[in-house]
């Protein structure tokens, strides 16, 4: 038993990839850790006729925990006549199952493109009501001018604070963590600002490449594709400057406040930038003439007071070495020593290290750097996965996972400045990189 508020979850476009491999085992793990409403419904919105629900789950457990509460409702998603019909379905799905004004969270899982009518028609048929949450995936809009536009067509049927767009980045655990290390352990408390940090990194390497999505990524590319839709996040909750009266309810508006303050770096009026596209790329989409890269190394800096001077890199790419996620804080040298280097490692094998200096056992004064390490799977079972926080956070009605409008709109400014210096050059600074090479082989 929970004093949660009854819910009727509505996935437009339940059928697809993001649905059955992300969303619906999410729902299926929230359900087993009792942590859905007592009152709960699911309704999956398809295109599909006489759709079998029982192949929506891709494991017989989550079918057997999720089967009672799903129902599939077929529409099309251009017709507002249909969302009519949903509206009525909606209704008498709550009496059916006597759910006691239910809060409606509509989660559009399909392509972006798609998302504009469908927002519209749920506008336009009544559904956009007070009762009702949207939740978005990224990305949202392409540059600062469509994200403006895309802001000002949502503003026409939801309010701000119903609306919940996703960057899963956020949700995960370490990221979660970032937080509470910082502000509950007194050493790094007093030491998170430029008097003692040298640099900030923010890394995600991929092993793979494009996977057969050519047309995607011809179209977007690594600095689009991660650097402006997640690591810019991450690096904003990095920089947050929190009082000791902050809460929780703040972290979104001071994630932006943070962003503000981000420039990008120049020298000479050069941005200071890494680009790179993996060797056999042009063959794989077909298209000798592509400078789209497949790596994207940006330098910032943070005009805050507290901020000033230090080093920050944001730098992804693909068909690298290794998979791995990382925010890496590196603290200013003593002497002739090595950094002290505190790592939060969000994938694989989530984590916080912290590097150490000590002496090495021996007659001589040597000195050797050691790490210690904290591995949550090491202490707990199970970590929730970031799509159950997400689902979960947003029936809750909180905003800590989700990206507002306003931080949209600065993440694109900074991507912008770096996009349309790359557009003025062409392909001259394109590096061509060999498939399994490291982030700092290509930086350098």
């Amino acid at each position: 038993m929970n004093n949660l508020r009854p819910t009727i979850l509505i996935i437009v476009g339940i059928t697809g990839d993001l649905s059955t491999r992300k969303l619906l085992p999410a729902l299926a793990e929230i359900s087993k850790n009792e942590k859905l409403p007592d009152q709960f419904r699911i309704v999956g919105v398809t295109r599909q006729s006489n759709f079998n629900k029982g192949k929506l789950c891709k494991n017989e457990e989550d079918e057997k925990i999720l089967k009672d509460k799903i129902d599939i409702f077929e529409m099309d998603l251009n017709e507002i006549k249909d969302y009519l019909s949903l509206k009525k379905f909606l209704f008498e799905i709550g009496e059916k199952y006597n759910l006691d004004n239910p809060q409606y969270l509509f989660y559009l899982s399909v392509p972006p493109l798609a998302s504009s009518k469908i927002i519209e028609l749920i506008g336009k048929s009544g559904l956009a009501s007070d009762n009702s949450k949207l939740l978005l995936e990224k990305p949202f809009g392409v540059d600062y001018d469509s994200a403006s536009l895309m802001l000002s067509h949502i503003d026409k049927y939801f309010d701000e604070d119903k609306v919940y767009r996703i960057d899963h980045y956020l949700a995960k655990e370490t990221v979660q963590n970032l937080l509470v290390f910082r502000e509950g352990n007194s050493l790094f408390k007093k030491t998170w600002n430029k008097d003692f940090i040298n640099s900030i990194e923010i890394n995600v390497s991929e092993s793979i490449g494009i996977e057969g999505r050519a047309n995607f990524y011809e179209q977007t590319g690594a600095l689009r594709d991660l650097i402006q839709s997640h690591l810019l996040g991450l690096l904003s909750l990095t920089l947050i400057n929190l009082d000791k009266n902050y809460s929780i309810s703040d972290i979104g508006e001071l994630r932006f406040k943070a962003l503000k303050k981000v420039k990008v770096l120049k020298d000479k009026n050069k941005i200071v930038s890494v680009r790179g596209q993996y060797e056999g790329y042009k063959e794989e989409v077909n298209n000798d003439n592509s400078n789209v890269e497949t790596f994207a190394s940006i330098s910032l800096s943070s005009s805050d007071k507290n901020w000033k001077g230090v080093s920050i890199k944001l730098s992804t790419g693909k068909a690298l070495k290794e998979k791995y996620t990382e925010i890496r804080i590196l603290y200013k040298k003593v002497r002739d020593h090595e950094s002290n280097e505190l790592l939060f490692r969000l994938e694989p094998n989530e984590g916080i290290s912290f590097s150490l200096l000590t002496k090495k056992p021996g007659y001589d004064h040597d000195v050797a750097s050691h790490t210690l390490e904290f591995n949550f799977k090491n202490h707990y079972e199970s970590l929730p996965k970031a799509y159950e926080q997400v689902i979960y956070s947003a029936i809750l009605g909180d905003h800590k996972f989700f990206t507002s409008g306003k931080e949209v709109l600065e993440t694109w400014r900074i991507v912008g400045q770096v996009k349309k210096n790359w557009e003025d050059l062409g392909d001259k600074d394109l590096v061509i990189y060999k498939k399994g090479s490291e982030i700092e082989e290509i930086i350098n």
